[in-house]
């Protein structure tokens, strides 16, 4: 079986950190590395476990299952339709699975991986992602990692970014973290078999643009900031709030937010402090 990737691909394949992300833009064939890592994964490493993890199952059928259907050799494993899974004839399985809600982690709270793979893992929240980790664990002596893909945006964007982007330099890895942005233009493959694929790439809206063209991380999508127009809102690590009047107090893990419509100047705090917001107009 001859398959060929792209040099970032290969570099999402040997990585030996704890957890490995590999995002950016779309089209950096980022879901393709991940099959492809779990396949070589599954057969040197004979009777291991994975689990391939999407938000939603019909996300996961259309798109991971699907591909695995043609790039998987029939010769070495079988797909289970009700099981999801690829079980390998040397003991190995590939395992797909999903958690809509919330609380659909415990579905593997007695589960055991050496490796989790979470395709498009800004859709997950902080605590899904948390408690998987707990999952990847095992006595049979093989690696055990946690490898992730995703395009910046999403309910999870400020999390996967804290955690990643934020504290980590590109290629270096840090804390058993490693992170490897993905372009577009990286993969050769797509380039070459359909290169009006930017083109259509720029037709989308600004914040689509930079999210999936260019792999931008700078975007408010995904935090509670999404819903704040950006005029009239600053944002501090520690906030008192103004004498008298309603607020409105949001937060999220490293940021709260505090805004009071009509609120024109400084305002001395309860308990001291000051902050300064400003409204529209």
């Amino acid at each position: 079986m001859e398959l060929s990737v792209t040099r970032r691909q290969l570099e999402f394949i040997r990585s030996t950190a704890f957890e490995t992300l590999f995002g950016g833009a779309a089209g950096g064939g980022k879901s393709y590395a991940q099959l492809i890592d779990a396949l070589i994964f599954a057969l040197q490493y004979p009777g291991s476990k994975q689990l391939v993890l999407r938000r939603t199952f019909p996300e996961l059928k259309r798109s991971l299952i699907q591909v695995s259907l043609s790039l998987y050799p029939t010769s070495i494993a079988t797909y289970g339709e009700t099981s999801h899974r690829w079980k390998f004839v040397n003991g190995s399985v590939i395992e797909f699975g999903s958690c809509d809600s919330e609380n659909d982690v415990t579905k593997y709270q007695s589960a055991e991986y050496d490796v989790i793979r979470f395709d498009e893992l800004t859709h997950f929240t902080k605590f899904q992602f948390t408690y998987l980790l707990s999952r990847v664990r095992g006595v049979n002596g093989y690696p055990k990692q946690v490898k992730s893909s995703t395009n910046p945006g999403g309910v999870g964007h400020g999390w996967v970014k804290a955690r990643y982007i934020d504290c980590l330099v590109p290629g270096e890895e840090k804390d058993g973290r490693l992170f490897l942005p993905a372009r577009v233009q990286d993969n050769a493959f797509l380039m070459k078999n359909d290169p009006d694929y930017v083109h259509r790439l720029e037709l989308l809206d600004e914040r689509s643009r930079k999210a999936l063209l260019y792999g931008r991380w700078d975007l408010f999508e995904g935090s509670i900031l999404a819903s704040f127009p950006r005029n009239c809102m600053s944002v501090c690590r520690r906030i008192r709030f103004p004498a008298g009047g309603n607020g409105i107090l949001r937060s999220t893990t490293d940021w709260i937010c505090w805004r009071r419509s009509g609120l024109r100047s400084h305002r001395t705090a309860r308990h001291g402090s000051t902050g300064r917001y400003t409204a529209p107009g």
